[in-house]
């Protein structure tokens, strides 16, 4: 009580406090967290070479301007400290940027962002011979720890993988004080990014990520024309944003994709390339599922035996039991990731024969039994919280056997006075063992379906660097997966998907430039093969089309796709235009590639690159889903710059003629060939029935399919033993 009069102030002074933080502006928090830092650093040698790298004295000039701080030299400063140099993650030059973010966003508040690109010029950041040291060191580090890794294992293996690695000719290159070879050391990075099984794992990508931007780092630094490039890059982005603004095409979403790609590289305004993409790169693929569609395959029906052997009250108690019951699904609400409740609920009747002190008592059991698991999917996959149950037996008592009657009568007496008791004590672990049951059979399923995605999916793309960003979320009625698929060097979609009206089962929204940002992830350079195009006729258990089958007298051939968009969709007109681009096309046994190379008119011999291409519709016979082709399979053969050439010479006639005939037969008149009603999906969600096809649009860069679950007859499929046994029938002895 005696501190009681200071309450008042107490009270005075919290509020003040809390009024100075709420009122406190995006420039005073700058002032505070400059100042905090400047103490934190020093002034000693190191720490005044901070405040110059970190132009602090430049940055408290901005401050003590106010509102009329220069928001260009605002960003520029911003730009430093959000940039790769070791140690900008320390606490106190996070708290300046984070409040320099905040500063910034509000100067630039009546500033377009084609504006704010364009005011990038002449604020290239140099980068200097420190730099390149410090990406030397952190190189050198995960160097040897890639090492010590692969030496932890057999030798020879280690010695196979640094010969894949082309490990010496890289060391010999680290090893020089300066001017190493980046065109050694190139070939060295190129196979980090090779689809190579073990090239996923963190002591592959830290030497291949700390290479690329030590090499990068090289490269730059020794231009000495690089602040001139870096402004003429700026006009160029700037320029391709004007026309993007006013009509978004997918050539100049490619030049602004590398472009981006062009500033990360070279670590500069790295707040504007954010911004950028921010605006003009958005989710390209968007599936929406009905509860019902996913339910579909998981929805059952439970019919299974057991045997049963417990111990309860001193009781040894052996019988069987039948369960019979429903797994049933419910989708939870949750926006980060998506969530749903797997139930079971069933009614176990169970045939039981118990003894204790040569008394056997016969009983029979009814007990009802609900379990929940719910289960989490996100991007790096499937995790569970641990499954409740809950239960409630009751029993009958059929008959008590023992050899004397007063023994039986005591036995019937304490039986039923005990019954309650017991049956308490088996519903708490009839729920402990069903939850257990659950989660032992939900821990299977999630463990093959993450290895799945880690080795099908994750793993190849992580060592192609080409990983996307996913957003899995849920609503009580819908599971929604959004993707966005973009590198470095790629902008996916300019805006959001389009709205797409009307309920089906399945919505699905892709923008043309997921596929083309895929391919180049996956497919981009590689050579594919006649024996395998035919391995993936057969892993897909399609038909192999008669052209592409391999006989005694066909040739063998090869085509390595391009680098840049190997497979490009354009949703337009209604239909959708496919195209193939190659790089190379090989022949003869040993796949010797075709020498296709000619000359421009300035006589400058180049490699045209294969260009195939068809337009189709697209259609939806019956509830079907089918392209149909508008015209004839276009080969073309393609100059730099994009000019398709008109003149060629014999050899470039007998390559048109071979992928005419090997091309058209995967690019057919009909993609499937034959018409369907409908398809099936995969796995348990084969008891969806057929999926229907109801809607399809083209629109603006974007194809909108909708489609419908038709039932089947078949009911749903009963969970149960390979064998049925029934109950045990055992013996009611009189008393």
């Amino acid at each position: 009580m005696r501190f009681a009069h200071f309450t008042p102030l107490v009270i005075i002074l919290s509020q003040a406090i809390a009024h100075h933080v709420e009122a406190a502006s995006p420039c005073e928090a700058v002032k505070d967290a400059l100042s905090s830092m400047r103490a934190w650093t020093g002034d000693d040698d190191n720490g005044q070479a901070w405040k110059r790298f970190l132009k602090s004295d430049a940055l408290a000039a901005e401050v003590a301007k106010g509102e009329q701080a220069d928001a260009a030299q605002v960003r520029a400063i911003l730009e430093i400290y959000s940039g790769d140099t070791p140690g900008l993650d320390v606490a106190s030059f996070v708290s300046v940027r984070e409040a320099l973010v905040k500063w910034s966003s509000e100067l630039d508040a009546g500033t377009s962002l084609l504006d704010r690109v364009r005011a990038a010029k002449g604020n290239a950041r140099t980068l200097a011979d420190a730099d390149v040291a410090a990406a030397k060191g952190t190189l050198l580090a995960n160097v040897e720890q890639l090492e010590q890794f692969l030496d932890s294992g057999p030798s020879e293996n280690a010695e196979k993988w640094k010969e894949f690695l082309q490990w010496r000719a890289m060391q010999a290159e680290l090893a020089k004080a300066d001017n190493p070879s980046l065109e050694v050391l190139n070939r060295s990075l190129v196979k980090y990014r090779e689809n190579q099984t073990g090239l996923e794992l963190p002591q592959f990508t830290g030497v291949r990520g700390s290479l690329l931007t030590y090499m990068n780092r090289v490269l730059f630094s020794a231009d000495e024309d690089f602040a001139t490039k870096y402004d003429q890059h700026v006009e160029q982005l700037a320029t391709l944003l004007e026309k993007y603004n006013e009509n978004p095409t997918s050539e100049d979403a490619i030049q602004i994709g590398r472009a981006l790609g062009w500033f990360e590289r070279a670590e500069q305004i790295p707040s504007v390339v954010e911004s950028v993409r921010g605006a003009h790169s958005h989710a390209n693929l968007l599936v929406s599922a009905s509860k019902r569609l996913v339910g579909a395959g998981i929805e059952d029906t439970v019919d299974r035996t057991q045997g049963i052997q417990d111990v309860i009250l001193g009781t040894s108690i052996r019988g069987t039991a039948r369960l019979q019951g429903s797994i049933g699904l419910e989708l939870v609400p949750s926006p980060e990731r998506a969530a749903f409740d797997i139930t079971l609920q069933g009614t176990a009747v169970s045939n039981n024969v118990g003894t204790n002190r040569g008394v056997t008592i016969y009983t029979t059991g009814h007990t009802n039994v609900t379990a929940t698991k719910r289960i989490y999917v996100g991007e790096n996959g499937m995790t569970s919280d641990a499954a409740t149950g809950s239960a409630a037996t009751s029993s009958t008592i059929d008959c008590i056997a023992a050899k004397l009657s007063i023994v039986r009568k005591i036995a019937w007496k304490q039986a039923l006075s005990k019954k309650g008791q017991a049956e308490r004590i088996a519903s708490g672990r009839a729920a402990g063992r069903i939850a257990g049951e659950v989660d032992a059979s939900a821990a299977e399923i999630i463990a093959e379906s993450n290895e799945n995605l880690d080795t099908k999916v994750r793993s190849p793309l992580i060592r192609r660097e080409g990983l996307p960003s996913l957003n899995f979320s849920t609503t009580a009625e819908h599971l929604v997966i959004s993707l966005l698929h973009a590198t470095r060097f790629q902008i996916a979609a300019p805006g959001p998907a389009p709205a797409f009206e009307g309920e089906y089962d399945l919505k699905a929204r892709a923008h043309q430039s997921v596929v083309a940002n895929l391919s180049e992830s996956i497919l981009g350079g590689v050579k594919l093969t006649d024996e395998r195009i035919v391995e993936l006729y057969e892993e897909a258990e399609r038909e192999v089309p008669e052209d592409l089958q391999l006989k005694d007298d066909s040739e063998p051939w090869a085509i390595t796709f391009a680098r840049s968009q190997p497979i490009a969709v354009e949703f337009a007109n209604g239909g959708v235009q496919v195209t193939v681009r190659c790089q190379t096309l090989h022949r003869g046994a040993e796949y010797d590639r075709v020498n296709l190379s000619t000359v421009d008119e300035n006589d400058r011999r180049f490699n045209p690159e294969i260009q195939i291409s068809r337009e189709y519709d697209v259609t939806t016979p019956n509830g079907g889903l089918q392209l149909v082709a508008k015209g004839d399979l276009n080969i073309d053969f393609v100059a730099p710059g994009g000019k398709l050439l008109t003149k060629y010479g014999l050899v470039h006639t007998s390559a048109k003629s071979l992928l005419t005939k090997k091309l058209g037969a995967m690019l057919t008149d009909k993609l499937p060939k034959e018409e369907n009603d409908g398809f099936v999906l995969p796995g348990d969600w084969e008891k969806a029935g057929k999926l229907k096809a109801r809607h399809a649009q083209v629109e603006n860069g974007w194809l909108l399919v909708g489609l419908e679950q038709s039932k089947t007859d078949a009911g749903p499929n009963v969970a149960q033993n390979e064998q049925q046994p029934q109950p045990e029938q055992t013996a009611i002895v009189a008393p």
